[in-house]
């Protein structure tokens, strides 16, 4: 999974600067969370504050041009507000904003949601769009374009208001999902992109290679393949990992794998031997972990190991050789 660059990491590290100025117990609560999430966020963080306690004396001798307006009255300074810093000492300028983006560049309207193993988030682009992120995904979306995402990594289904004039766009890698319905799942691991339909209707690379899939049909598009495979898939089995379960039928063991790792916080591999064996059936979700994979083994004919990169499914000793 790729890392947060640092430019992206500095432009939030000013957002949350500004943004804690009037901070409520929300916002507050949102800014110790992503300082958890890495290291580098505090780091980055405490840049800023080094910036703005550097900046804050030569404010005085800063003169504000604004472009003229119907009032007469002079342009008064920015007032300095005190506000709360329950986790970073100190007090900030209102204008010292503009003179950290300033130095900083402006921060860009893009912006990065990552999930870990085993968690799971919900992003609300609009009234009635909204992204469900499972674990080990990052998305990037856009704040001034609430029709746009981009998924770099993982799974997330989508429930999209449709706007025949302003389509919902979805990057997948070098692919495009395009809305012309309303929910749909998506999936994005190395080389694979996995998509499915529950309501309405996408187009998948919309254009001369356009594949359309209506409600109840999915599609792989596996790397090096020459077109891209379509077929039926429950509707229930779509989207199914949100309401805690996971529907299978003739799936490989090596997706059931990756996706059981993904929704259990834990990384799971099959080994090449049994990676293509089918598996049908569904698995009811009890958030215990790696504990809920050891009870699954027999149900899925395979041996579980634990080893320094996780966990291996491997044949189990009555199939080997």
């Amino acid at each position: 999974m790729p890392r947060e660059s640092q430019d992206s990491i500095r432009a939030r590290a000013i957002e949350w600067h500004i943004r804690l100025r009037d901070g409520d117990d929300a916002a507050w609560e949102a800014f110790t969370e992503w300082l958890a999430e890495d290291a580098r966020h505090a780091e980055a963080y405490d840049a800023v504050e080094a910036a703005d306690q550097e900046i804050d004396p030569l404010l005085p001798h800063v003169v504000i041009r604004e472009a003229a307006n119907d009032l007469d009255e002079p342009v008064q300074p920015p007032a300095k507000r005190r506000w709360r810093r329950s986790l970073v000492g100190g007090a900030i300028a209102a204008s010292v904003a503009a003179a950290v983006m300033w130095f900083s560049g402006p921060a860009p309207s893009r912006y990065d949601v990552v999930t870990a193993p085993g968690e799971r988030r919900v992003v609300a682009l609009d009234a009635t769009t909204e992204v469900t992120l499972n674990g080990a995904t990052r998305m990037t979306f856009d704040r001034n374009d609430p029709r746009f995402a981009s998924l770099a990594s993982g799974e997330a289904l989508f429930r999209v208001r449709h706007d025949v004039r302003n389509p919902f766009r979805l990057e997948v890698g070098a692919n495009i999902v395009e809305d012309a319905g309303t929910v749909f799942n998506v999936v994005h691991e190395q080389d694979e992109v996995r998509v499915a339909v529950a309501e309405g209707k996408i187009v998948y690379n919309p254009g001369a290679r356009a594949v359309s899939l209506d409600a109840g049909q999915s599609l792989v598009d596996r790397g090096g393949a020459a077109r891209v495979k379509v077929s039926d898939v429950p509707i229930a089995a779509v989207g199914s990992w949100q309401r805690g379960s996971l529907v299978y039928a003739g799936a490989p063991l090596s997706r059931v794998a990756d996706e059981l790792g993904r929704a259990l916080g834990v990384r799971i591999t099959a080994v090449q031997s049994i990676a293509d064996r089918p598996f049908s059936g569904t698995i009811a979700l009890d958030d215990s972990g790696a504990g809920q994979l050891r009870r699954l083994s027999p149900a899925l004919n395979v041996a579980v190991e634990e080893g320094p990169d996780g966990w291996v499914m491997k044949p189990t000793a009555s199939a080997a050789p």
